[in-house]
């Protein structure tokens, strides 16, 4: 007799029926069913959070400010009808925290002028601005901002949970669910931005890659940039990994080309304060107004930006442990025969690499901006490990 069968709780994990019951339970297709449950209650219960008790923070006011800009070009005007609707639903504690929670917010809540200077910087969002105009008839501009992160949340899990079926790897959604956790996917959820459309959009060029429907994946990819022009840094990683795996490389360079003319002309008609304008204003020190705001190129003020972005990455984010850890587990598989096809290693290099440029290109820290990157490279592995949780014997 081991050690574990003397105990009470050993005596009864050995009888006949508990033995029975789990043989009946440990096998593949009844885990199969339990990861994609756990997967589809996780990604409901992130979106009905999302939708219950939506974050209502300054993105959403400068984003309904930018939608209402197509109607009301009077800074008084605009400042006085955005922050009506925002009025309407938010509480107190959350009006409080968007009005005088620092002297930022209260700046443009006090000055329409300085206000109505900030969206030069939200017009390039312009498919998510163009959803929320549309979505307006029927949903309101604050109601359309938070559909727009709880909705394209639902597609993503369910691509994923697509993805997962298709790659025969169910019961890898207990890795992956916690994964996306840790890469914001519950904030980004309850949070209006951009960043679920964004991650939708790309996560479905993923799985087109995957499948190997380049025409279809550059499609989407090219179109993303209209949600975040900052995706070109996926497109470019991904032509990058098109010319050195031996892909339709032409389709990349394509797409690539035309995305970046699509990005100019966005910053053109947009007013959009250019690179070292915004970065000066996100990485070294917010500015109240952006009219006329024009500081010079400093490389010791470009070094202290990108020291603030490594330092606040490292101490409260998970991205970059996270994008470690996966190129280990990305090694690993590789080691063990996990991971055959020239097609997957060029996804995962890709997004690997992807993420380092997005950093270089703008050391924003925050885990959000790296979704796309982590949660892709995150989803890609796991597709190819298929893990099995079933014993041995049950196989």
């Amino acid at each position: 007799m081991s050690l574990a069968e003397g105990t009470m709780i050993g005596r009864v994990l050995s009888a006949k029926p508990a033995v029975s019951l789990a043989t009946a339970l440990l096998t593949r297709p009844f885990l199969d069913r339990v990861g994609a449950l756990f997967m589809a209650l996780s990604v409901l219960a992130v979106a009905a959070y999302g939708l219950l008790k939506p974050d209502y923070n300054w993105d959403m006011v400068a984003y309904v400010a930018t939608a209402l800009e197509d109607r009301i070009e009077e800074p008084e005007a605009l400042h006085r009808e955005t922050w009506s609707l925002i009025e309407q639903g938010v509480s107190e504690n959350q009006e409080y925290h968007l009005k005088f929670s620092n002297p930022y917010n209260l700046n443009q809540w006090e000055n329409p002028q300085d206000f109505q200077s900030q969206l030069s910087m939200y017009r390039v969002k312009v498919a998510y601005v163009a959803l929320m105009r549309m979505l307006e008839p029927v949903t309101g501009l604050v109601w359309s901002s938070i559909l727009l992160s709880v909705v394209p949340s639902l597609l993503l899990g369910g691509l994923c949970l697509y993805w997962l079926w298709r790659a025969d790897a169910l019961q890898g959604a207990v890795f992956l669910v916690p994964l996306f956790l840790l890469t914001d996917y519950s904030r980004m959820t309850s949070a209006v931005v951009p960043d679920m459309l964004l991650a939708f959009v790309s996560m479905a060029a993923l799985y087109a890659l995957w499948r190997g429907r380049d025409v279809l994946a550059c499609l989407l990819l090219f179109a993303s940039v209209f949600v975040r022009p900052d995706n070109l840094i996926l497109i470019f990683a991904l032509l990058i990994a098109s010319v050195l795996f031996s892909w339709r490389w032409i389709y990349f360079l394509a797409t690539f080309a035309a995305a970046f003319l699509a990005c100019m002309l966005i910053s053109k008609l947009g007013s959009h304060p250019g690179w070292w304008a915004h970065f000066y204003f996100s990485c070294i020190e917010i500015q109240n107004s952006m009219s006329g705001f024009s500081p010079d190129f400093s490389p010791l003020m470009m070094l202290k930006g990108y020291l603030r972005g490594v330092v606040v990455a490292l101490q409260h984010n998970d991205w970059p442990a996270l994008l470690v850890v996966l190129c280990g587990g990305w090694a690993l598989l590789a080691k063990y025969g996990h991971m055959r096809d020239s097609r997957v290693h060029g996804l995962a290099f890709a997004l690997a690499i992807g993420a380092l440029g997005k950093f270089a290109s703008f050391p924003l820290p925050d885990d959000r901006f790296y979704f796309v990157f982590i949660g892709g490279l995150a989803m890609v592995l796991v597709a190819s490990w298929k893990p099995r949780l079933e014993p041995i014997s049950a196989r």
